[in-house]
């Protein structure tokens, strides 16, 4: 695979992760993200009480994905390198979230936030004892940043572009 192909999967990886992530914060889709307190954005948005905050929060969550593309299309390695950062650092929270409890098992803390907060949504993997699956929602999450960051790092660290050319300018 060329430096270019896994550049582009990436940022395709990129635009998926950012489209899922807005469409699990701005609507209800029933036991996918069904979690207590939780409301949608566009209810918030339709009532009139989406603070400016909330809003600035989620659109923030395009920022890394809209500056990967834009670094990709100039060429910035060192701007791509900054966004994978990014997305390497939240795959590391998901992962110690996640699924050093679900291998290993629940501290008694986990496992009351778990029961409390995601005891209603979707599950892909089975749970044994304390050792509590990520949910549907948070397992594509995971799986979404796992390939943002495996395309990322494996295109820039690829010596040269698909014609042959250096792949990236500082």
């Amino acid at each position: 695979m060329t430096a270019a192909t896994a550049l582009r999967i990436s940022a395709i990886c990129q635009l998926v992760l950012a489209l899922y992530f807005e469409a699990i914060q701005w609507f209800r889709l029933g036991a996918w993200n069904n979690q207590p307190r939780f409301e949608p954005l566009w209810n918030q948005a339709r009532a009139g009480t989406l603070s400016a905050a909330d809003f600035i929060i989620v659109l923030a969550f395009l920022l890394p994905c809209t500056l990967f593309i834009l670094a990709w299309r100039r060429r910035w390695s060192w701007l791509m390198w900054c966004c994978v950062a990014g997305y390497g650092g939240w795959l590391f929270l998901q992962v110690r979230t996640w699924w050093i409890s679900y291998l290993f098992g629940a501290s008694d803390n986990w496992k009351a936030v778990y029961q409390r907060t995601f005891s209603h949504t979707t599950k892909i993997l089975p749970s044994a004892g304390n050792h509590l699956a990520p949910d549907g929602m948070h397992l594509v999450l995971q799986l979404l940043l796992l390939a943002v960051v495996i395309f990322a790092v494996g295109g820039l660290l690829h010596p040269e572009s698909a014609d042959g050319t250096p792949r990236v300018r500082l």
